[in-house]
């Protein structure tokens, strides 16, 4: 998967050069362009120095315990997974009207417990590469996920904050503040960079799921649908531009007034994605490709007599 995104993180920051909206302290000097754009895991910069943040201790270690903890909590999912498959909460009816089962109770939380397995799994992965990082370049480098499915408070905050900041990092540079610059509505601007997303998981998802080799040696996959990674990335962008729209108004002071609890917020968020969530998920377990990703997580698993 690594080995998909990594040279269209360099396009993107190739963009971001090309327009003069890479981060403020990356084109300063050399060093600083080159440190930045040959990093898998965006570096941390000083503002005032101007120079990347020298790693301390803990910024090795502690990515590096991170890893080993979400792999453990990673094991404890898939340990579930094995007995219950991707549905552990029960299977949904999906014959019937759409309506009937894209709100259905069970369906919501088959599609939360997959998209928790996403986020740790991206988490876990982005951590191990993180004290890689700081430990080969001996710099600082910054946080890529933050709990986006448990905290989440907006979807911007959602997808702007929290959820996968090196890809973010990348298409803010490379798609949305060229846009911005060229005077191009904020709106169009994020619906561009959600499109961009989309087309990069449909080429991420479209590499892992071909088949090679050919005779007895065909590697067989299941034939792989393109344009739900697109539809869902298109349906939260048009969410983006309706928080947009619907920040500043009447309903949105009285909300604020209310100063709703944080998981309250959170659950409000996560709503308005979870139905359609499989749209994202679903390929990856048609693929197989959880259950490639489970493979060095310590499990407990059934043995048979």
């Amino acid at each position: 998967m690594n080995l998909c995104f990594t040279p269209l993180l360099v396009i993107f920051r190739c963009l971001a050069a090309m327009h003069g909206t890479s981060p403020p302290v990356v084109e300063t000097t050399l060093n600083n362009f080159c440190l930045y754009n040959s990093s898998v895991i965006e570096l941390e910069f000083d503002e005032k120095s101007g120079k990347p943040v020298k790693a301390t201790y803990n910024d090795i270690v502690g990515p590096a315990k991170e890893f080993i903890k979400l792999l453990c909590f990673l094991g404890v999912m898939y340990s579930i997974v094995d007995v219950t498959g991707y549905a552990p909460f029960g299977p949904v009816d999906k014959t019937g009207e759409v309506m009937t089962w894209v709100f259905h109770p069970k369906h919501l939380a088959n599609n939360f417990f997959v998209a928790y397995i996403t986020q740790l799994n991206l988490a876990a992965g982005t951590s191990g590469a993180a004290s890689t990082v700081s430990l080969l370049f001996g710099k600082k480098t910054k946080k890529v996920t933050n709990n986006a499915m448990l905290q989440s408070t907006s979807v911007s905050d959602f997808w702007g904050r929290r959820w996968n900041q090196l890809v973010h990092g990348a298409l803010k540079g490379g798609v949305f503040k060229p846009l911005r610059k060229s005077n191009f509505s904020k709106e169009l601007a994020a619906t561009a960079t959600f499109l961009a997303s989309g087309l990069i998981h449909e080429y991420v998802l479209a590499v892992m799921c071909h088949s090679y080799g050919s005779g007895d040696d065909y590697f067989h996959h299941e034939k792989h649908y393109y344009g739900l990674h697109l539809a869902f990335f298109l349906y939260n962008g048009i969410l983006i531009v309706l928080e947009y729209a619907f920040i500043g108004t009447v309903l949105h002071k009285k909300i604020c007034d209310l100063s709703l609890p944080s998981p309250v917020l959170t659950c409000m968020v996560i709503g308005t994605a979870l139905p359609i969530a499989h749209w994202f998920t679903e390929e990856y377990v048609r693929h197989h490709i959880y259950d490639g990703l489970k493979v060095g997580c310590p499990m407990i698993v059934q043995i048979n007599h």
